[in-house]
């Protein structure tokens, strides 16, 4: 895709692999003493690191489809791609740090690899590091200023959502209801979903109101992509993590909710698979895992997370046909949303 092509490229260029004083100054003003071009190299080196092992980019694609849907222009949408790629990967290495996650992308997770205290900054000026381009862009102030709330409000979404998933993995007695559940993930995971449409339509020209309300059709989407990946963690696995490491994480995705409101005489049993997969980790755990896999597939719980998410799509899917002529963008966006629906639901 062609927009995929050009969101690297933009990626690329706003965290170079060999950062310098001219990089340093666009991000963080004039400096008034000398820092060397290879001190700030070791701040970067762990995001370009998890940048350059690739990832779906869906989030800037789907912000520059908005944008073009509404009628604005590709390449000024562009311009942003990093303001909700950045974030997304930040959070991934402060996430691997809470949950004690070994691989990331089919490798090493960062801080394996660079250390904690590296990681944890690097991914925390991830959160920051791309308002430079809102910044420097040509965009009004009246503009500007909208895309900082966007930003802001959103980012502070994403941390009460991981909040609320830290609480709860680290108590394997609690089990939130499918409610709590889901505006978890509306804050967690789709807050940046919202925020690339939330972008892309305010670039393109679309009123605050609209594009506060389409923002909540993208957040609903992102919980599905989210629920999709959770059933698939405990079925096919997920490329590049260990398959039922959400159980070792004493994750409390849909599936195992909806098996505890099935099934709650054998939650004891379920939270005992949980503390040893725990204990022991994704190889020495194994057993447990899969008892723990088994034990929710009996219950049906996976197979009905798997259709609430089918349905959200679908839902999603058919307001944003709705509200939109036909042209390429929207059917570039349709496509995207097939592309995680079996065919017979497409």
């Amino acid at each position: 895709m062609e927009i995929l092509e050009k969101v690297e490229g933009v990626i690329s260029r706003t965290l170079p692999a060999m950062a310098d004083k001219g990089w340093l100054a666009r991000v963080a003003g004039p400096a008034k003493s000398k820092v060397t071009d290879e001190s700030i190299n070791v701040i970067n080196q762990p995001a370009i690191e998890l940048m350059n092992r690739g990832g779906k980019r869906w989030r800037p694609v789907m912000m520059v489809l908005c944008c073009e849907l509404s009628g604005g222009s590709v390449e000024e949408a562009l311009s942003l791609a990093p303001v909700v790629e950045f974030p997304h990967n930040g959070s991934l290495i402060v996430d691997d740090i809470e949950d004690k996650s070994d691989l990331r992308r089919g490798e090493p997770a960062v801080h394996k690899l660079f250390g904690e205290d590296l990681s944890i900054n690097t991914g925390n000026l991830l959160y920051f590091l791309p308002t430079f381009l809102i910044d420097e862009s040509d965009f009004n102030d009246e503009l500007k200023l909208r895309l900082y709330r966007y930003y802001n409000v959103n980012l502070r979404r994403l941390h009460l959502g991981q909040g609320l998933d830290i609480q709860w993995h680290n108590n394997h007695e609690f089990y939130p209801s499918v409610e709590e559940y889901m505006q978890m993930c509306r804050f967690k995971t789709g807050s940046l979903a919202r925020l690339a449409a939330q972008i892309g339509f305010a670039v393109g020209g679309t009123d605050p109101n609209t594009c506060l309300s389409l923002g909540d059709v993208f957040e609903d989407a992102g919980v599905a992509f989210q629920i999709i990946d959770d059933v698939k963690n405990l079925t096919t696995g997920i490329p590049g993590k260990n398959r039922g490491d959400d159980i070792v994480e004493g994750k409390k995705s849909l599936p195992v909710i909806l098996h505890a409101m099935a099934d709650p005489d054998s939650i004891p049993e379920l939270a005992c698979y949980f503390e040893k997969a725990a204990g022991l980790g994704a190889g020495d755990g194994i057993e447990s895992i899969e008892k723990a896999i088994s034990l929710l597939d009996s219950s049906g719980s996976i197979e009905r997370a798997q259709g609430r998410a089918f349905e959200m799509i679908r839902g999603a899917k058919s307001i944003i046909e709705r509200s939109f002529q036909a042209s390429t963008a929207l059917d570039a966006v349709i496509e995207m949303f097939d592309g995680f629906l079996p065919d017979d639901m497409k």
